[in-house]
């Protein structure tokens, strides 16, 4: 344990010394980075040879993530998914790894776009017609459920009505809001999601993902280097995506207002 404190050390002097380069705000960025841990890699033998661009050196057989190359990575997203929601766009959140469940579905609630914490289900992007029957489907068992609808079938009928509607709240409860195909995907760690960055390259829709060491950053549009495998780093980056979108999305409603004015002289 002290011989790793004492390489963690090491570390955190060497990324201080690239910092020093940087203009204030920015080295501050990358030590509130470097304080949550978003430099740490994983074991060299597992090393995805695409991910060497954006690893600053390696100790104890760890490989460490360079931090300037984050924070420009996370900077260019961020403007990229503020543009999305600007337009008008939803954007689907997809975190299916117990660091980065809790995070995603807090801020796409909080956003009102659509989500997936469990595991990502073939077809979600690609077959997108069943899957918005289902979500349909589901919607419609859930106000029957509030309306008292259920109520004229048999006790045994509603249990498995009730039984089907736990299994489909399980895996497209997050979808609620995803009426049609987003305008572009996020996925926290895209090792573990590769399906879904498959999908939304099938579709033609803008990824962003988050890619440690051993994953591939080519499999989406943009790749943010960083240890997501942690907590903390999970919620810094749904934090500042969602800080991001949110600007995109009040840009986005004054631009409808003024329509709507100019709308209205022209008609008056």
């Amino acid at each position: 344990m002290d011989q790793v404190m004492e390489d963690s050390a090491e570390v955190l002097a060497g990324e201080e010394n690239e910092v020093k380069e940087l203009d204030a705000a920015q080295e501050a960025r990358v030590k509130s980075l470097m304080e949550i841990g978003a430099f740490y890699g994983l074991s060299k033998s597992r090393t995805n040879p695409k991910m060497k661009p954006y690893i600053l050196t390696t100790k104890s057989g760890v490989e460490v993530i360079d931090l300037e190359k984050t924070m420009e990575a996370i900077d260019k997203s961020l403007e990229s998914l503020k543009n999305k929601a600007k337009s008008g766009g939803s954007i689907l959140f997809v975190g299916t790894t117990p660091s980065a469940k809790i995070a995603v579905s807090r801020i796409a609630e909080e956003l009102k776009m659509p989500y997936v914490t469990e595991r990502w289900l073939g077809g979600t992007l690609t077959n997108f017609k069943v899957i918005s029957q289902r979500i349909a489907q589901m919607k419609k068992v859930k106000g029957d459920k509030e309306s008292g609808n259920l109520e004229k079938y048999t006790k045994k009928e509603r249990a498995e009505i009730m039984k089907e509607l736990e299994r489909m709240e399980k895996f497209f409860h997050g979808l609620f809001y995803m009426e049609r195909i987003p305008a572009a995907i996020v996925i926290f760690d895209v090792r573990n999601n590769t399906l879904a960055a498959h999908e939304a390259e099938k579709v033609g829709i803008v990824s962003f993902g988050t890619v440690n060491t051993n994953a591939n950053p080519d499999l989406v549009s943009f790749s943010i280097p960083i240890n997501d495998k942690a907590v903390s780093v999970i919620d810094y980056l749904a934090e500042e995506m969602g800080k991001a979108i949110k600007e995109g999305q009040k840009e986005y409603e004054s631009s409808i207002v003024k329509q709507e004015e100019n709308n209205n002289k022209q008609n008056g």
